[in-house]
């Protein structure tokens, strides 16, 4: 039989050691930036690799008010959980200040409950406390990284930490270099230059990641060939200043590339279609408008396990007859002949 994820009793390889060694690969993975399990389906779906719960996303979805730093450790550990049960990509969760106040001690004890629920580790940046505009002095940044290391490190976790500094490359180089040392030492795993790709033109950003890398490799072995995070990966056809993929992977130190798509592109269609349904007073738009996407199916429900069968073999196990398990019965009539799950496939 085989169970679904989330039923599946052998994850004794943690999160952030699965996440390791895809890093180690000679690869950039492009990374989901989503909010909840239906977007994370969707991106494993989709063939991706590795995930991060955005803030921003989360704070939208949960709150229906912009991301105004209001969301509690209470609600990442939740949504934590929710995702990490019901797929084996390891997870980031984009932890802003680390969880609230600016405060280390936040940024520690979050760090240990985001492990506990099953994170591959967390991006911490080094905003100033309270919300307030511009960074900490390194010394406090320092602190901030150092507890957020402490907590990813507690009850036997080696959860990973992606150190994001907000520094202005092209105005501070020498300074945003120190920073960047001094939070590898701090214990960071990765770090993300948040305004990289806001650099306006491409020579630019490319030299300036060379520039990077090599002031870092200067330093000596222990922060040669440092791991990036590159924000925010735009395309180049709407915009020919950003850069590709490929040149990342040349410069062979950016190992992962953010992308926010997903409550994005879910909310226009949610507003694409309610217009029509509104408008025609059926749900013949949803029904068939996406067909010519290459998709087909009657609900989202049969993606989760029900097509597959394998939440219909786990509840049949421990029923005597199929017509009293309830997956069976939403498979019956859920599931369709002519669902199209991976166009590419077909």
């Amino acid at each position: 039989m085989s169970l679904p994820y989330i039923l599946t009793p052998d994850r004794k390889e943690p999160a952030s050691d699965r996440l390791r060694k895809l890093i180690a690969k000679d690869q950039v993975l492009i990374v989901p930036e989503l909010h909840d399990c239906l977007s994370a389906r969707a991106a494993e779906m989709n063939g991706f690799e590795v995930i991060m719960v955005s803030s921003g996303d989360l704070a939208c979805a949960l709150t229906g008010i912009p991301d105004l730093q209001l969301l509690s450790i209470d609600d990442f550990v939740r949504v934590t959980e929710q995702i990490t049960r019901m797929t084996p990509m390891p997870l980031i969760i984009d932890a802003d200040d680390g969880f609230g106040l600016g405060r280390a001690l936040n940024a520690q004890y979050g760090c240990m409950r985001i492990m506990q629920a099953g994170a591959a580790g967390v991006l911490v940046t080094d905003t100033s406390e309270l919300a307030r505009k511009g960074q900490l002095s390194i010394s406090d940044a320092v602190l901030r990284f150092k507890a957020a290391r402490a907590g990813l490190n507690a009850n036997g976790h080696n959860g990973f930490l992606i150190a994001r500094c907000d520094s202005d490359l092209i105005h501070d180089f020498a300074a945003a270099v120190n920073r960047c040392a001094a939070y590898i030492d701090a214990g960071a795993d990765m770090l993300c230059i948040l305004w990289m790709h806001k650099i306006p033109d491409r020579k630019k950003k490319l030299l300036m990641c060379r520039k990077l890398r090599d002031a870092l490799n200067a330093r000596g072995s222990r922060y040669e060939n440092f791991p990036m995070w590159y924000p925010d990966l735009c395309g180049k056809a709407h915009d020919p200043e950003e850069v590709s993929v490929d040149e990342l992977k040349e410069l062979g130190v950016y190992k992962l590339a953010g992308v926010h798509y997903s409550a994005h592109a879910a909310m226009l269609a949610m507003l694409d279609v309610g217009r029509h349904v509104m408008k025609d007073q059926n749900n013949d738009y949803v029904d068939y408008h996406f067909d010519e996407t290459g998709y087909k199916t009657f609900t989202t429900m049969s993606m989760f396990g029900l097509t597959d069968s394998s939440w219909v073999e786990a509840e049949n196990s421990f029923v005597r007859e199929p017509r009293d398990s309830v997956a069976q019965r939403n498979a019956d009539y859920f599931v369709r002949e002519d669902d199209v799950h991976n166009p590419d496939e077909q």
